[in-house]
């Protein structure tokens, strides 16, 4: 699964809208778009934005940047 994919099944198995996902992450929605449109290099996301979508999706940061 990649990164995309991850980021939409998490957010989905927790019952978020792309909104809430960015309110509680605090980054913003066109960019939770673009993680879920495969728009964006992961190589190039700050490692806090990592962190924080990993908190707000209550799994491990590693699970979500593993290929």
């Amino acid at each position: 699964m990649n990164f995309s994919d991850k980021i939409k099944y998490q957010r989905e198995q927790n019952h978020l809208t792309q909104k809430e996902l960015a309110e509680r992450s605090n980054i913003n929605i066109r960019q939770i778009q673009k993680y879920e449109y495969g728009e964006y290099d992961t190589g190039k996301m700050m490692l806090r934005n990592a962190i924080a979508l990993a908190d707000a999706l209550e799994c491990d940061v590693r699970e979500l940047m593993e290929h």
